[in-house]
C-alpha cells in the first residue's frame, strides 16, 4: 500500500511538474514563485521516496539514513542550489548543462533513488 502510494505520488510529481504551487500563498515575486515551487517539489519527491524506502525494505536504520540525507539536501544543497540558479541565471526554467545537472540531483529524488540502489546493494552482499 505505501509503495504503490509513492509511486503514484512520484507519478504525479512527474506528470504535474510545471504546476505552480505558488499560486497557493497569493502572487509573490518571480524568485519567490520558483523558491517556492522547487521546494515543494523537493519535499514531495523525497517523501515519497522516503515512503518508498519504508515500504521496500521495512528497515528503521535504512528510513533514519535516509531521512538525514533528505534533511541535508533540503538545507544545505537546496539553499545552495538557489543562491546558484537564481544569481547566475535567475528564475527561468531552462538551466545552464552544470546547473540542470545539479538541479537533477537536488530537486528530482536522484540522490534517493541512487540511496535505494545503494540499500539494494548493501542487502544484497549482506545475504551472502
Amino acid at each position: 500500500m505505501a509503495a504503490s502510494l509513492a509511486v503514484v505520488v512520484l507519478t504525479g510529481i512527474y506528470f504535474f511538474q510545471n504546476f505552480d504551487f505558488s499560486t497557493l500563498i497569493g502572487n509573490p515575486s518571480p524568485n519567490v514563485r520558483f523558491i517556492f515551487n522547487k521546494s515543494v517539489r523537493f519535499i514531495l519527491n523525497d517523501s515519497a521516496c522516503l515512503l518508498l524506502i519504508m515500504a521496500i525494505f521495512n528497515k528503521y536504520n535504512y528510513l533514519r539514513m535516509s531521512a538525514w540525507v533528505f534533511l541535508v539536501e533540503l538545507f544545505f544543497f537546496l539553499p545552495a542550489y538557489f543562491v546558484l540558479k537564481l544569481s547566475l541565471e535567475g528564475d527561468s526554467e531552462i538551466s545552464s548543462p552544470l546547473l540542470s545537472q545539479l538541479h537533477r540531483m537536488i530537486v528530482n529524488p536522484l540522490l534517493m533513488i541512487v540511496l535505494i540502489m545503494g540499500f539494494f546493494y548493501q542487502d544484497y552482499f549482506w545475504k551472502k
